[in-house]
Order: C-alpha cells, then structure tokens, then sequence
C-alpha cells in the first residue's frame, strides 16, 4: 500500500476543538475550570458560538514538499481544501453529507467507509457543542496532570468520546492558557501537533503557525496562516463533489469493455503496459494509491523527477518522488498523462528486470475490474455501463485509504474487517488484530516478507477456514506479523489483508463507483495450490544468482544445514541458470514432500554440497 496523506483537515477552526468542559469538581485541576481560564484566554466562548462560517488560506509543506491551501467551512460539517504542491494538486471536502476527495489525478472519491462516519459524528457535535451540555453522554473529559511541552509547563486535559476509539490530549500553557499543543490519538497513528504564533483577529486568539508529526508513518506537515476570515459567506456548490468524474480513458473502436490476458506469477499480476510503443510488464496493485515506475525506466522514458514524499507499505515507509507518465496503452485502452510516483530500484525489489512498474489505484478505480484468476484474464468495463448480472455474492465494500475493506471470518471465529489488496502475495492478520486475540503464540513456520520499504518478520500458519462473501475456503496459511511495523500492519480500524492466494480461488468484480466487490467461485476453488517444502526462501545477488537471503527454524533446509547468504550455484549437477533464474528454482520447491535435490553452495568462497529432501512444512 502506498500512502500519500492522511488529511488532517481544518473542517473546525481549532479554537473550536479546545471549547470543552467538563463535569469533574472544581479544583485547580479540574477541566472545568482549566478551560474556562482559557476561553478568557483567546477570546470568550460567546464570540466562539457565533462563528459559523470562515475562510483561511496559506502556505504549506507536506514531507518537504512546499504549497499553498486554501480552506472554506461552514457549519455543520461543510468544508472545501484545496492544496496546490505545484508538483500535485488535490482537493477534500465536505457538503454537510457526505465526505469526498479529488486525487492529483482528478478522480473523485466518495468517503463513506465506518471510520469516516463515525469522524463526522464526533464533529457534528463538536459544532454544536453538544459537549457543552449539562450531563453530555457523548464526551469524556479527564485531567492527565502537568507535563512538559518543549520548555512550557501545561495542564493535560484528555477527550474522548464514546462513538469512536479515538481520544485528543490537549497541553494548556500553565501561564497564559493558550494551547500549545495536541495529540490525537487514532487506533492506527497518532498526531502530534505544536501551536504557535498566536494572533488576535475580531477579538479571538488563533494560531496561525502549527507543526505536525504523524507517527510511525514519519510524515510531517507545517501549515502557516496568512488569512483568516471569520463568517465569510461561500458559494454553496464549493461543498459539493464535483458533478462529473474524470474520463482520462477511451476504449479503442467505441467499446465500452475490453479483456487483457495476464501473466500470473507467484501470485502476483502482471499485464502489458505500452509507452513510446514500447510494451513492458507491470504488477497489478490496487494496494498503491498511485502507480509506480522504476527510476531508471523513467529516465531511459526522458520523464523527469519532481519533489518527493513518503509511502508506506505493509510494515515500513520509504520515499518517493514524482513524474508525468505520458499518454500510454493497455491493450484496448489509450490513457491520457497520469501523474505518478518513481522509485529508484523497483525492478530490482520486483526481482525480474522485465517489470519496470506497477499499476495502482489511479490506474484500477476509473473501472470495473474482473479478474477472473483461473482463465489468467482482466476485463475492464466503463463504470457507468456495467451492469452484473450472474450468481455471485455483491459485497458492500467501502474504500478506506483507496483499500476495499469487507467482511471476512478465520476459523468461524476471527471476524472484522479486512482490506482487499491484489497487490497482496498473501493473507495476513494485523498485528493489533493478532495481538488482542492470542495469535501471536499460535505454531507456524517463520517467514520474512519484503515491499518497497524493506523486509518484515512473519509466521504463516494453518488455519481451518476463512469465509469471504458466504463462500468457505479450507485450511488457508494466514501470516501473522512478529513485530508491530509501521505500515499498514499496525492498523485496528482493518484487522487484516486479503491477498491472492485466497482471491485466486475466485473470480472477483471491483467495482470502484459502487464501492462493491463480487465474488463468485473460480475454476480453481477447489484447488489446492503448491506450498513451499524447503523452508528457505530465495532471492539473488547483484550478478543475478540464486541466493538465500532466509532460512526458517526448524524447516527442511535448516535441518540440513542451509544458511542466509549462501549462493546456489547447482541443482542436481546442472547450473542454477538452467532452472529459468529465481523463481525456476523456487518452484523446484513447491514439488511433493519426499523430492529430493543435492544443491552446490557457494558459502564465504568455498563451496558446500547439501541434500535437501522436501517436506510438508504444515501437517
């Protein structure tokens, strides 16, 4: 999954989110009165409930990328953002109903996964100030004691609320009871965010300077106002999603469908891309928010890198930078420049030099999608023409961060959540998820696993059944993560990823506009897919040779004496090479448990002769 942002909007003036009480005692630590000092503070309450209505504009950076926003917001929940990197340009908003979003390529998203509603909720009622009445059951207010913000000491009052898991600690200078800083805690990150520059406009006290830190994502905004208007009036459709979606695509011959034949290699999804009429492959990855390509492919294409930002993936960050993919083709379908990300040594990650990018949402969510993972097929389908009409399972699937999230059921017992990632080579639980319910410690074998960010610790494990849609699929390995990381894996909201070697049991519809996927049972449903027997798990050096860069404990090729770093150099007397490169010889490891291969390792510059002798890792 790459991650461009996690909007911290300016929906409520932030003067507005410190208008609390409380229902404590009074004392001189008690919220009650703590607050109240600060209401005198920055202006007085009464001047606060009559703003219903502003505008600010200024600059800002995101992860050193510098710009300017702009922010129109009405009561309740109305708002407009608008902010311009140069590099890229996208827009959040909010019409009183519905949240919404353009991306830096002009597709709209309507924002309606649990997480968001229950957001809005809390808002709403912040406007109001629900949390000002007598006896509110919505608000918890608790006094955390004196702390230290940089060299201030501050009062620490905690809210929470009672719709969702989330909680604000807000530091009140001890001295002139401004606020100084802000942490909001999310079950996935937490937002750190220091005030200052404190400025009277019509009598209230803003700041007009704030520093943000989002943790562990590493992400990091400042934002300085330069304008800050109090009730001014804006035009209504500001707040509205714009009325029609981006059409950067055309079907060759007027069609309004077209299938393109996939190469479906451990796991993962390949289909051609054509640029400069030149046809090269690139992984399939709905999980990347933006699509991706390699550095060195960019430049041999003459585009050129702007700005950089941070991703993440499953359990670490890494960076970015920006190029204008020319207009390209997939097959039947001709698309207009598409900003998107370029990563220094992707094919390289990829493991096959032939692959020089991936296709991420940008690229999926303007269609349709059917995979249809038996036939090796993908059929696009123009959004506003398809109409399903088989027997499969319809889905309610809302995206979060880009991420169809549906229910799912492990064992007839662990159920939530999941998101669905074709980017995915595997199924994995979360590691909060895993954690609270006593995974951890269940028997398996251990793994490493490796995206954009580097390599993560796992333990696959034997489960009985995992149900998606209705549909039973038996004994699947499931990862659960070692250590809690700082991507996708740490998340609570979604309480794990569905990946391939589940969805290739099925042929599966995402449908972005309707937020649905389908299912419906594949050719291979009832399959069952090779495992790995050896236990060891095999990348290559720079030369391109065969190498072992993990061995599990416990596993055939433990027992027999493999370890990390050596290079394979012959299989049962031939060359490595003769196998068709790394993944040859990891499918020689997928055979039937007994299968027996004497291997030639090259080890600190000597060579070692090993038997190996295949066995079922999962019994």
């Amino acid at each position: 999954m790459i991650f461009i942002k996690r909007v911290i909007t300016r929906i409520i003036p932030v003067f507005l989110l410190f208008a609390l009480t409380c229902h404590a005692a009074d004392s001189l630590t008690g919220p009650q009165e703590i607050f109240s000092r600060h209401y005198e503070a920055i202006g007085g309450l009464e001047r606060l409930k009559k703003i219903k209505s502003g505008y600010l504009e200024g600059k800002t950076t995101f992860d050193g990328l510098e710009g300017r926003f702009r922010t129109w917001e009405e009561i309740p929940l109305k708002y407009r953002l608008e902010e311009d990197y140069s590099v890229i340009k996208q827009i959040f908003g909010d019409n009183g109903k519905t949240s919404w979003s353009v991306d830096p390529n002009g597709k709209v998203q309507i924002h309606r996964d649990e997480e968001t509603i229950k957001r809005r909720k809390v808002k709403a009622l912040l406007e109001v100030y629900d949390h000002m009445e007598p006896g509110t059951k919505n608000f918890i207010f608790t006094y955390e004691g004196n702390r230290q913000s940089g060299n201030v000491e501050c009062h620490v009052i905690k809210m929470a609320n009672i719709i969702n898991e989330e909680y604000t600690l807000f530091f009140i200078n001890k001295e002139n009871y401004y606020v100084v800083k802000a942490i909001i805690k999310q079950p996935d990150v937490e937002i750190h965010t220091l005030y200052s520059d404190y400025r009277r406009i019509d009598g209230i006290l803003i700041p007009f300077h704030e520093e943000t830190d989002i943790f562990p994502r590493e992400k990091k905004e400042t934002v300085q106002l330069e304008r800050y208007d109090f009730n001014a009036k804006a035009d209504s459709a500001l707040f509205e999603p714009p009325s029609k979606d981006i059409e950067d695509f055309e079907f060759a011959n007027g069609e309004n469908s077209t299938d393109v034949p996939f190469t479906f290699v451990e796991n993962n999804i390949y289909l051609p891309v054509t640029i400069n009429g030149e046809t090269r492959f690139w992984l399939l990855d709905n999980g990347a928010s933006m699509s991706i390509i390699d550095a060195d492919y960019a430049k041999k294409l003459g585009l050129e890198p702007e700005g950089e930002i941070k991703g993440f993936g499953i359990a670490s960050v890494f960076d970015f930078s920006f190029v204008t993919l020319p207009s390209y083709l997939v097959r039947g379908i001709r698309f207009d420049p598409q900003k998107i990300f370029s990563y220094k040594g992707l094919s390289e990650r990829l493991y096959d030099s032939d692959i020089v990018g991936i296709m991420g949402h940008d690229f999926l969510s303007r269609f349709v999608v059917k995979i249809d993972y038996a036939e090796k097929i993908l059929s696009f389908y123009h959004p506003d023409r398809f109409e399903y009409k088989g027997e499969g399972r319809v889905i309610d699937a809302p995206l979060r961060n880009k991420l169809f999230s549906l229910p799912a059921i492990v064992n007839e017992k662990y159920k939530g959540r999941w998101a669905l990632d074709i980017g995915a080579f595997d199924v994995s639980f979360h590691y909060p998820y895993a954690k609270e319910n006593g995974l951890l410690s269940l028997k398996g074998v251990e793994r490493i696993s490796a995206d954009l960010g580097g390599q993560h610790g796992e333990r696959t494990i034997r489960f009985k059944t995992m149900e998606l849609g209705g549909y039973k699929v038996l004994n699947p390995l499931i990862n659960v993560p070692l250590n809690m990381g700082k991507g996708s894996n740490i998340s609570k909201e979604i309480i794990g990823n569905i990946g391939n070697t589940l969805l290739r049991h099925f042929t599966v519809y995402l449908d972005y506009k309707r937020q649905q996927v389908i299912i419906e049972k594949g050719k291979d449903f009832d399959r069952k897919f090779p495992e790995d027997k050896s236990g060891m798990l095999i990348g290559k050096t720079g030369d391109g040779f065969p190498e072992i860069v993990f061995v599990a404990p416990g596993t055939p090729a433990d027992k027999v004496g493999f370890l990390k770093g050596d290079i394979i150099r012959k299989i049962n007397g031939s060359d490595a090479a003769f196998f068709g490169g790394i993944i040859g010889v990891r499918n020689l490891f997928l055979e039937e448990a007994g299968m027996e291969y004497n291997i030639e390792v090259i080890r600190a510059g000597s060579g070692q002769a090993l038997k190996l002798i295949l066995e079922d890792l999962f019994k």
